[in-house]
């Protein structure tokens, strides 16, 4: 009988080795799976990542496209810009008139109860109207003359305009009043 004993024992022996074994295979799978998830979040974790990642380079290399062709825009504009500045500075410096001191010259030399309503500005020819008053002795015409006179002497006036040619004169009455009408052309220097 003893050897039945030991054959009992041994099968209960043997399903406590089973059941350490079955328990230690559950445990081994559910730390497997455990691994097995952990390592399937981390490459999803790093397969996001790198996508995002990628779209952040993405968007850094259209950032950069764009901001060169804006470039490549701005340096052809500038280019443009700069020639037409430079042309028509040279032109504005090159036939510029200094118009204060020529307005001021003109006014100096008006005789009394003349004045000029209309001036105005061509290339190389600037025109002027103007009426006055004419006086008991009616030497308008000897008025006006010494006026355009001293305007062709006036340093101030004829540094840029070389010839002033009286164009026409014509009576103008204003009610009781005799008024004389004129007009004249200055050229500019060639």
């Amino acid at each position: 009988m003893i050897q039945l004993k030991y054959g009992i024992n041994l099968i209960q022996n043997l399903r406590e080795q089973e059941k350490k074994n079955e328990a230690q295979k559950f445990q081994l799978t559910i730390f497997a799976l455990v691994c097995f998830g952990a390592l399937g979040l981390s490459l999803l974790y790093s397969v996001l990542q790198a996508l995002s990642m990628e779209m952040v380079i993405n968007n850094e290399k259209q950032q950069l496209t764009r901001i060169e062709n804006e470039y490549k825009k701005y340096k052809a504009t500038r280019m443009i810009v700069d020639k037409a500045d430079i042309e028509l500075l040279d032109k504005l410096q090159n036939n510029r008139i200094f118009w204060t001191k020529k307005l001021a010259a003109m006014a100096f030399h008006l005789p009394d109860n003349y004045w000029i309503t209309q001036f105005g500005h061509r290339p190389k020819t600037y025109t002027v109207s103007g009426y006055g008053y004419i006086t008991p002795m009616q030497e308008q015409l000897v008025t006006i003359d010494d006026y355009l006179n001293q305007l062709r002497v006036d340093s101030t006036y004829n540094d840029v305009f070389k010839a002033t040619y009286f164009n026409s004169t014509a009576r103008n009455d204003e009610g009781n009043r005799s008024r004389v009408s004129f007009d004249y052309s200055s050229l500019a220097n060639q």
